[in-house]
């Protein structure tokens, strides 16, 4: 008990006594639980060390005295004993029962006191505050308390233990259950020496830290803890009467008669807990919530924030300036974004008509230039992210905007263009591969090939295939990459909340670069550093080994055979160069194929500017008559008119140099067999089936054996040639 001042004035120093049952598990526990107190321990100083300070303290004399400044006594508990009882008891009255445990966990003197009679009171208050049941017999309210309110393993001290075995009295962790529980049967494994009847007065339970409870329904399924298997051997050993015996069953069965009433209070407790648990979370978040209200949210801004939120979902109800410091950092930026939503999504509609003003007065600029120009102009939306354009764009909707006030805008669209250029040139660099480092420009190189972004497709696009839009993954050059508009835009975001509609980027394509390095091979130039103007000077032509039908076999442009072995996906489409006389007659028949090649565009007007809009030659020379007055033979090539770079692969389209004496042949492997009728030439027969003819040529072939001749079809026979059926299969 406490001696407090009320009684004597002074606080006698306590006398060291043995501990009870109850106070030794208190000091067990103790070890773990938040805030347990541990005796500081002094460090010695030896002798010289103190006889040195005591030198130099009486050295400085009154001086460091003088000096010495007074310290501020910490918070600590020092003074709480030498109150009144009745005050003391009153403060403590106050407190749940692990508030009392922790209490009487601090010192020697606290545990006496709380685990006196005087203070049964105090416990008994404590348990009804959330009515508990009583102890069982044998248990004091300490005791009982640590089981009913504390998380902590009574054996091993490990915490966040939830559930309590009723029928033990205990609650143990996982392991501490794999170490102490012990199946009946199995007594003797563990206790050799012990008589099986005992287990009749050892508590039980049906659970282990293995069964988890399906084993229950089991009238075998008793599991004993070791100690109390132990405890009741010394009784068993020793001799026993039969008032024992009465005892033992008793305690049996009240066990087995509260469990149900201490599982309905801990179910009635959680219930009660999850309760206010919730009703704090609610408070918290009503809370914050009126801090951001403060700050000028709307509450349609803070529907983002619910009790889930990070911050939110624990802590106490009342939000402090230091809460507060922690938890907007956490918070702000969800509900930021949300406003961003809301005030752009009242705003669009005032939003896309001035940008409708902008897009006239942007095409009325690009007007004004030459078309061959303006096709390197990059849409209207580039503009979007200016913040000259963001200021006006973006103005209260009140505000009536027209296009005088985008006309300081209008003034620098030839500095804004310029400025776009200069950063695709930078990204372009960027995307170059790290061997093309050293070269001036890099984006000259025949074999450095562009394709646009494919992270701007749909979730459904298929990576790994060939069969999409050449114009989008087939760029070589900065003419073809400047000049094409992607109808399809990316998304930018502008701030959090807040996306725009922006240009397309562009990726490196390295499945066509390594098609036009094996070109550029067959060409007689070094992949490495042949440009796109050595290509163009050479004019090779090229011819695919493997695609020749009946009706003859194509003769490629560079780009077009390039193009070409990317289709083909495989190496067997492998190049060779035409001869003299193969590129002869596809560059005389060529001019004509391109002339009526929808690749063309006035170089006076916008009209065929767009690829959709190209036209052939004739048309766009009728078009220079009637509407510009310059006839066919005064219009002049990149004057006048000019091919548009954005329907380069549609002007570079193959020749089918004709085949009149080509013998169809139909392989009689076992793949052709059992396949569709599929024609070869000489060409593709020895290469088209690798497994069986790996290392042949057509002359070593055997007619009637490895092939026969097939005449030539009559009059609507269809039949599929052996060049369209690889490429289809390859394509697929």
């Amino acid at each position: 008990m406490v001696t407090t001042r009320k009684q004597s004035g002074v606080v006698p120093k306590p006398t060291a006594k043995a501990l009870t049952a109850d106070e030794a598990y208190a000091t067990a526990s103790d070890e773990d639980d938040d805030g347990d107190f541990k005796a500081s321990k002094k460090r010695k100083v030896s002798s010289s060390k103190r006889q040195k300070k005591s030198g130099n303290a009486t050295a400085s004399g009154s001086k460091a005295k003088a000096a010495a400044k007074p310290r501020r006594r910490g918070k600590d508990l020092s003074l709480l004993p030498t109150m009144p009882l009745d005050i003391l008891y009153e403060i403590l009255s106050q407190l749940t029962p692990k508030d009392l445990l922790n209490l009487s966990r601090t010192n020697k003197l606290f545990r006496s006191t709380m685990f006196g009679n005087r203070m049964l009171t105090v416990w008994r208050a404590a348990r009804d505050a959330f009515d508990a049941p009583e102890p069982p017999d044998g248990w004091s309210e300490q005791k009982w308390a640590g089981l009913l309110f504390e998380k902590t393993c009574q054996s091993c001290g490990q915490r966040g233990v939830v559930n309590v075995d009723w029928l033990l009295l205990r609650r143990a962790c996982g392991t501490c259950k794999r170490g102490h529980l012990i199946y009946g049967p199995r007594l003797k494994s563990r206790f050799p020496d012990y008589d099986q009847e005992m287990l009749e007065y050892v508590p039980h339970t049906h659970t282990s830290a293995w069964t988890k409870g399906w084993w229950s329904t089991r009238t075998n399924s008793k599991f004993y803890w070791d100690e109390d298997i132990e405890e009741v051997a010394e009784v068993y050993e020793c001799g026993f009467d039969e008032y024992w015996v009465e005892q033992r069953k008793e305690l049996i069965e009240e066990r087995v008669k509260m469990v149900k009433v201490y599982q309905d209070w801990r179910e009635q407790m959680d219930k009660s807990n999850g309760n206010a648990t919730a009703e704090n979370r609610e408070k918290r978040l009503e809370a914050v919530k009126a801090r951001f209200s403060e700050e000028g949210y709307e509450n349609r801004d803070l529907e983002v924030i619910t009790v889930y939120s990070d911050g939110i979902y624990t802590g106490t109800p009342h939000v402090t300036n230091a809460v507060w410091s922690r938890l907007r950092p956490k918070l702000e930026p969800k509900v930021q974004k949300k406003m961003n939503e809301r005030i752009m999504a009242d705003l669009k509609p005032s939003v896309d008509k001035r940008m409708a003003i902008l897009a006239g007065l942007y095409d009325a600029y690009l007007g004004k230039l030459r078309p061959s120009e303006s096709c390197y102009c990059p849409p209207v939306d580039f503009l979007r992210v200016n913040p000259d354009v963001i200021k006006v764009v973006e103005a209260d909707k009140a505000t009536d905007i027209t296009e005088k006030d985008f006309q300081p805008i209008v003034e620098k669209f030839g500095e804004y263009v310029s400025q776009y250029r200069d950063d695709m040139e930078k990204v372009f660099l960027k995307l170059m591969p790290v061997d093309t480092e050293g070269v001036e420009d890099p984006l000259q190189l025949a074999r450095v090939v562009l394709r646009r972004d494919r992270r701007t497709e749909s979730e459904w696009y298929w990576y790994g295939s060939n069969n999409v839009d050449p114009e989008d993954n087939f760029l070589i050059g900065r003419d073809m990459v400047c000049t094409h508009t992607w109808a399809k835009r990316r998304k930018m975001e502008l701030r959090p909340g807040v996306s725009v509609d922006m240009p397309s980027k562009y990726e490196f394509n390295s499945d066509v670069s390594k098609a036009c390095s094996s070109v550029i091979t067959v060409a007689g130039l070094p992949p490495a550093t042949a440009t796109i103007a050595e290509m163009d000077a050479k004019d090779a032509r090229f011819v695919c080994k493997l695609c020749v039908s009946m009706n003859g076999y194509n003769a490629f442009t560079w780009r077009a055979a390039a193009r070409h072995v990317w289709f083909g996906g495989n190496q067997n489409h492998s190049m060779r160069l035409a001869t003299e006389e193969e590129e002869k007659m596809s560059k005389e028949n060529e001019l004509a194929l391109r002339e009526g090649t929808k690749a063309w565009s006035c170089n006076h007007c916008r009209a065929f500017l767009e690829p959709s809009a190209s036209r052939t030659k004739p048309v766009v020379l009728e078009h220079l008559k009637s509407e510009h007055g310059i006839t066919a033979d005064d219009a002049k090539l990149d004057e006048d008119y000019f091919v548009n770079q954005r329907c380069r692969h549609a002007y570079e389209a193959p020749y089918q140099i004709p085949e009149l004496n080509a013998e169809r042949l139909k392989c009689l492997c076992y793949n052709c067999r059992s396949g569709p009728l599929i024609l070869h030439s000489k060409e593709t027969i020895s290469v088209h089936c690798v497994n069986r003819y790996p290392f042949k040529r057509f002359e070593d072939l055997i007619s009637g054996a490895d092939y026969e001749i097939i005449p030539r079809p009559s009059v609507g026979e269809k039949v599929v040639e052996a060049s369209s059926f690889f490429v289809e299969l390859a394509e697929s």
